[in-house]
C-alpha cells in the first residue's frame, strides 16, 4: 500500500535553502485563505529581527519559476514590508507530492479551523483513494459514481489511512474518520462559499449544513457568504426552507436541541439512544386490554 502521507520525495533533490525573487514565486490553487491579521503580526515580527522558518517551493520544470508549497502567510509578510527576496528551501516535486506537503505542513500546526481541518484531511483521504485504488478499476475517477463503488473498497487500508493521519496530526483516528466523512458530504460550491465566513470555525454548523442536500447546501451558503444570515437556522428562514421562527413549536423546543445533538452523534452512539427512546415509549404505553376484557365490558 502507498503511503499518502510519506513527505519523501522519489526522485528528489538534497533540500538547499537560498535567497529567492519573491516575483519568482508562483501561489498555485491553495487550500488555505490568507489571514491579513497574521500576515500582519509576521511582518512586525521580521521587521523587528528576521525570518526563522524559511518558506518551502517546489521546482517548476522547464522554466526558471518556482511554486509555493508552505509559508504563504511568510510570503505575503514580505510582500507587505516590501521586501524583493525571501529565504526559501527548494525541492523536487510532483503535483501530488507539492499538494501532500501542503496538506501535512498545516496539519501539524494544529492551528486550522474547523472547515480548513475537513478539507485538508478530505483531500488527503482523496489522493489516498487514488493512489490505492485498483487501476483494474479503471472508469472516471472524479465521477461520484466512482468514488462510491471504491471509498471503502478496502477497510484495511482505510483504516491504515485513519492510524497514520492520527499519528501524524495527533488528533484522533475517530475525529480523523468523522472529519473524512463530513468532507463526502459537504458540497464543494458550498465551501467555498462558506470559506472565510463565521461558520467556518464552528463544526456543530458545518455538521447541520451536510445533512442538506447539495442544492440546499449552496442557497444556504450563498446566503451566509452574503450576510443575509449568519448561522444555519435562520439562513434556512430566509430561504424559505422553514417558516418563519423554525419549523418548531415551543412545546417541542427541547426536541429541536435533541435534534442537534443527534446529528452529531456517531452511528453507535445514535443505536444506543434508539434503543432508550424505544425503551421509554414501551414504559409509557399503556397495556392492550384483552378480547376477554373487552367482551365482559360490553356485556
Amino acid at each position: 500500500m502507498r503511503d499518502v502521507l510519506s513527505l519523501t520525495s522519489a526522485p528528489a533533490l538534497p533540500e538547499h535553502e537560498i535567497e529567492i525573487e519573491i516575483a519568482a514565486i508562483d501561489i498555485v490553487d491553495r487550500l488555505r485563505l490568507v489571514d491579513r491579521d497574521k500576515v500582519e503580526m509576521i511582518a512586525a515580527s521580521v521587521s523587528e529581527s528576521y525570518l526563522h522558518q524559511p518558506i518551502a517551493v517546489a521546482a517548476i520544470a522547464g522554466s526558471n519559476r518556482v511554486e509555493l508549497v508552505d509559508g504563504e502567510h511568510r510570503l505575503e509578510a514580505f510582500k507587505l514590508l516590501g521586501r524583493q527576496t525571501i529565504s526559501a528551501r527548494i525541492r523536487d516535486l510532483t503535483e501530488t507530492e507539492r499538494r501532500k506537503h501542503e496538506i501535512h505542513a498545516n496539519l501539524i500546526r494544529n492551528e486550522l479551523n474547523a472547515l480548513d481541518r475537513i478539507r485538508f484531511v478530505g483531500e488527503l483521504a482523496e489522493i489516498f483513494a487514488v493512489e490505492n485504488a485498483d487501476v483494474r478499476n479503471g472508469g472516471d475517477r472524479k465521477s461520484k459514481k466512482w468514488r462510491e463503488k471504491n471509498q471503502f473498497a478496502n477497510l484495511a487500508n482505510w483504516s491504515s489511512f485513519s492510524k497514520e493521519a492520527a499519528r501524524r496530526t495527533k488528533l484522533s483516528t475517530r475525529t480523523i474518520d468523522r472529519t473524512r466523512e463530513l468532507f463526502g458530504k459537504l458540497s464543494p460550491e458550498a465551501v467555498d462559499l462558506i470559506r472565510g465566513t463565521k461558520i467556518a470555525g464552528n463544526q456543530a454548523q458545518l455538521q447541520a449544513l451536510a445533512e442538506m442536500d447539495a442544492e440546499q447546501q449552496k442557497t444556504i451558503a450563498g446566503l451566509i457568504a452574503a450576510k443575509a444570515a449568519n448561522n444555519i437556522d435562520k439562513a434556512r428562514i430566509v430561504a424559505g426552507f422553514v417558516p418563519e421562527g423554525g419549523a418548531v413549536r415551543q412545546q417541542d423546543q427541547d426536541l429541536a436541541g435533541l435534534d442537534a445533538r443527534i446529528r452529531r452523534m456517531s452511528l453507535e452512539q445514535a443505536q444506543a439512544v434508539l434503543a432508550m427512546a424505544q425503551a421509554r415509549i414501551a414504559a409509557l404505553t399503556p397495556p392492550a386490554k384483552s378480547a376477554r376484557a373487552k367482551r365482559g365490558g360490553a356485556e
